[in-house]
């Protein structure tokens, strides 16, 4: 038997994993091996690809994608679900990117595009080449020598006592930032991640740093800044008060003085939301969508420390004050785009306990910024920079080092081998239901099952591929699930229907050994199977010809019919649960549901039958959405003649 999943065509997506590091001026391990907040972080990013350690301070550690979304930086939206949208690079007519934010030695901070030449402003635009590459390497007994200006002291070729752990699958490739080194000529940017250039900003020229993205818009190593500021960085300048002669620019919502200056560095600032209030969508139930005040929605018995908006905050950049040299910007670190969920393999059902909170935090920059000479700074943990709508910007370390004594890192986030579970419809983390369809994603160096197999019929085993799982519901009974597919990497499985609702854990083991997960039940919580990350439908349309019910998949236009021909939508998800009330909309209109439940073949499978009256045709693209128990499921959409 094909599998479920891959009989309905459905897409896998990447799942998420571990929270973040601790606060800013932690380091723990030997100092020497850096562990890289992508590789550490990334599976706690939002789909802004930012996230927040305990204290609550939001930032990205990457290409900040919701800002040059904002900021109409050569993207565009592939879809948009109710855990964020689906961004990917424009494939031409390309812009020179807008400033994005500012590091904190004054230069600014650009998206991905520039001047093919950096001497003249009528060059063709170019994706910026980072100038990094991973090593070709077995041992990790030397450093590269960027690394030797940031390790003042240390040699190139290590002794014992400081060599890395062997590259493994725990232990792999891009694991560590030193695992990376610098070519000069391979990119277009130095080990600072910039160059000299001329800029819609700066006609006349200047330094300037660039988002390192890949060809297929994923992140480049160093992501942002390099490991060490290119400008002298006055220490203390971020939270030193800004001065009495400071004068205000910006305040309150309003400008003191001209709107567009020409110093780039005030007219570059986000201010336009500044009376918005900030928004945040929970893990716990990211069907409510965006919400003013977070956490306070958690269920009983769930833990969520570290912050959060109690009371609704204002967004973007609030205060903006002027000296003839500086420029002191305050902002609560909080976004007028809509931030979050956060989820995680190891925590409290699922969820990322670290919640971004309202922050004063002010950044002081130089008007006139210097490159440094001799010894130049590193970019510590913490900010090193600051976006124009006011959110930190994070280096590409995690606060976690490799200690050799140990054989093990030390600090940072949880990096250990667990598993996250996702809705198999949806394809999105948050609440599950008994009897639905799951989907867990292995996160690091788990290894979910032996060997790779398929039920071999509807009646699904408790053991495949040398795999078991086993729910821990919230009344502390053990029940093993059945299992549709099992890989080493990925198992498709369902949730028994007698599970208690309420926070669970799930324990996959495979091999003498048990992997982590923990999600979150609910009653119902619908999910409708999606084909493509465009989110269109898994579907047919059953059509009523001569007496007879005529059933066609949809992979195209669906065109309705001549009247007297009923057209009906055939959806499929999971997580109905048993629900009576089932509603439906098709481009925001309210459509009869003729059928909502089990659709009988698979267990844990619901069908929807949508009633499609003759006034959508003409409609083209159009959202369907399916509503159970006041549960909206995701999304999904199909194209109507």
């Amino acid at each position: 038997m094909v599998m479920l999943w891959a009989a309905l065509g459905v897409a896998f997506g990447q799942p998420p994993g571990p929270p973040p590091g601790p606060p800013p001026g932690m380091q723990a391990g030997d100092g020497i091996w850096l562990r890289d907040a992508l590789f550490g972080e990334r599976d706690t990013f939002d789909s802004c690809l930012a996230h927040q350690p305990g204290q609550g301070q939001y930032h990205n550690h990457v290409q900040p994608v919701c800002l040059r979304a904002q900021l109409g930086d050569n993207i565009e939206v592939v879809a948009t679900s109710r855990t964020g949208s689906t961004y990917r690079e424009k494939a031409s007519g390309w812009k020179h990117s807008p400033i994005l934010g500012w590091a904190l030695d004054g230069y600014p901070i650009y998206g991905p595009y520039g001047y093919s030449d950096p001497k003249s402003a009528t060059s063709p635009i170019q994706r910026m080449r980072s100038g990094y590459r991973l090593r070709q390497m077995t041992q990790r007994d030397t450093l590269p020598d960027w690394a030797l200006d940031y390790h003042a002291g240390v040699p190139k070729s290590l002794p014992a006592a400081q060599q890395g752990p062997p590259i493994n699958d725990r232990f792999p490739l891009g694991r560590y930032l030193e695992d990376n080194e610098f070519v000069v000529g391979l990119g277009d940017l130095d080990q600072f991640n910039g160059r000299t250039t001329v800029t819609p900003e700066y006609p006349n020229g200047t330094y300037a740093y660039f988002i390192t993205i890949k060809d297929d818009g994923t992140p480049a190593f160093p992501y942002i800044l390099g490991l060490q500021y290119y400008g002298t960085v006055a220490r203390g300048a971020a939270t030193t008060p800004a001065p009495a002669e400071a004068q205000d620019y910006f305040a309150n919502g309003q400008y003191s003085g001209p709107r567009n200056p020409a110093d780039p560095t005030l007219q570059s600032w986000q201010t336009e939301n500044a009376t918005t209030l900030a928004r945040a969508v929970v893990g716990w139930d990211p069907s409510a969508g965006p919400q003013t005040t977070w956490p306070g929605v958690q269920p009983a018995g769930a833990r969520a420390p570290g912050g959060g908006v109690t009371t609704p905050a204002k967004a973007d950049i609030q205060r903006i004050r002027t000296t003839a040299s500086m420029v002191y910007v305050n902002s609560n670190n909080l976004p007028s785009y809509v931030i979050g969920p956060w989820f995680a393999g190891g925590m409290n059902g699922g969820v990322f306990m670290n919640f971004a909170a309202s922050i004063d935090v002010q950044a002081a920059l130089p008007r006139a910024p210097q490159a440094a000479t001799g010894t130049r700074t590193n970019t510590g943990l913490g900010a090193v920079g600051i976006w124009v709508n006011g959110v930190a910007i994070f280096n590409a370390a995690d606060g976690a080092s490799y200690r050799n004594a140990s054989g093990d890192d030390a600090g940072g986030g949880l990096v250990q081998a667990n598993a996250i579970h996702w809705s198999s419809a949806s394809l999105e983390g948050g609440p599950v239901t008994p009897g639905a369809l799951m989907t867990a994603f292995a996160q690091f160096e788990a290894k979910l099952a032996t060997g790779t197999e398929a039920a071999a019929t509807a009646n699904w085993p408790t053991t495949l591929g040398g795999a078991t799982v086993t729910i821990v519901d919230a009344a502390e009974v053990s029940t093993p699930a059945p299992i549709s597919y099992a890989s080493a990497r990925q198992v498709n499985y369902r949730i028994p229907e007698t599970v208690a609702t309420g926070l669970a854990t799930v324990r996959i083991t495979a091999g003498g050994v048990t992997v982590p997960g923990a999600i979150h039940v609910v009653s119902t919580y619908p999910g409708l199977f999606r084909a493509n990350a465009e989110n269109a439908a898994v579907a047919q349309v059953a059509r009523v010809r001569g007496g007879s019910v005529v059933y066609e998949p949809v992979q195209g236009p669906v065109t309705l019919g001549p009247a007297g021909e009923q057209a009906t939508l055939v959806l499929y998800g999971t997580g109905l649960n048993g629900a009576k009330e089932v509603t439906a909309t098709v481009g925001g209109v309210a459509t009869p549901v003729a059928y909502a439940g089990p659709q009988g073949r698979y267990a844990g499978l619901d069908q929807i039958n949508v009633t499609l009256p003759a006034g959508l045709a003409g409609r083209g693209k159009v959202d369907v959405v399916v509503t159970a128990g006041g549960k909206p499921s995701n999304a999904v959409n199909l194209v109507i003649r």
